[in-house]
């Protein structure tokens, strides 16, 4: 299935999902205003067209998705406060905060980061496999948040770290969704998976630095040069933005020559990949 369709199949399902989420309406609504307005739903995508290839199934496939969406929403929801970095727009439209206010999005953010963890440890899989599933998002869930503390308090200004936080806050979770599908394998896939979706996962930051400095508003549903005007570590601290751009390609066709078995999915992502380097 390609993005595109993927996009309109998923918002259905999760605003479904969203309707029983909470049993107090006027949360409700707070809680489901981020996860419904937009999206590229890449994570959930990814997760989707692996399960293709194992046992996985689709029904755990889409609640799993729908489980790191909420997630990625909830930290998200985190990341334009003002503390942190004081965005009034996300995806388009106006950020949580700035809508509900501050004391209610920080309680959004909260539940739809804790939530996941219900809906993965709901799904029908024998125990071995649903305790590695488990371990690996309790990890993964941790390492965002700490990767989002080193970027907001770096302690040093070094591509090390700069590295240390690319992996943990945007990263890790690309890994779990290239793994989850493949903790119904009982061999190495799932690890190895994981990395590849790590190495995806740089990438895909990568991009996400280059296009703060390069795009607009309207491009990048958000407000842009923030990383500039806040003096945040990111890819350009190193390098100009021509460099980047050669860099990140490079990398990415690199990433493709290791994932040439799943040949659709590699096109897929070719094609995600023309289409975010455009903006």
């Amino acid at each position: 299935m390609k993005l595109e369709k993927f996009i309109s199949f998923f918002d259905k399902k999760l605003s479904d999902h969203l309707c029983g989420i909470c049993s107090y309406t006027p949360f409700r609504e707070i809680i489901s205003y981020t996860p419904l307005v937009g999206g590229k739903r890449l994570r959930p995508y990814l997760i989707w067209e692996l399960s293709r290839l194992t046992s996985f199934g689709s029904d755990r496939a889409l609640k799993t998705g729908i489980a790191v969406e909420l997630f990625h929403s909830g930290s998200l929801i985190h990341d334009d406060l003002p503390p942190i970095d004081n965005d009034d727009f996300r995806r388009g439209k106006p950020s949580n905060h700035s809508i509900f206010g501050e004391a209610r999005a920080i309680l959004a953010g909260d539940y739809l980061m804790l939530y996941p963890s219900k809906v993965i440890s709901s799904l029908d899989l024998d125990h071995r496999y649903k305790e590695r599933l488990m371990n690996l998002w309790s990890d993964v869930s941790l390492q965002v948040v700490e990767g989002e503390f080193a970027d907001v308090t770096p302690s040093e200004r070094t591509e090390e770290l700069l590295s240390f936080i690319r992996r943990g806050k945007t990263a890790s979770l690309f890994g779990f969704c290239f793994a989850a599908p493949f903790c119904v394998d009982d061999g190495s896939k799932f690890s190895e998976m994981f990395e590849l979706g790590v190495d995806f996962g740089e990438i895909f930051q990568m991009m996400d630095d280059i296009k703060d400095a390069t795009s607009t508003l309207q491009e990048l549903g958000k407000t842009p040069g923030k990383d500039l005007s806040q003096d945040k570590l990111t890819l350009l601290s190193f390098r100009s933005v021509e460099q980047a751009e050669a860099m990140v390609e490079k990398r990415f066709y690199a990433f493709c020559e290791k994932i040439t078995e799943y040949r659709d999915l590699a096109g897929e992502l070719e094609d995600i990949f023309r289409l975010i380097a455009r903006r």
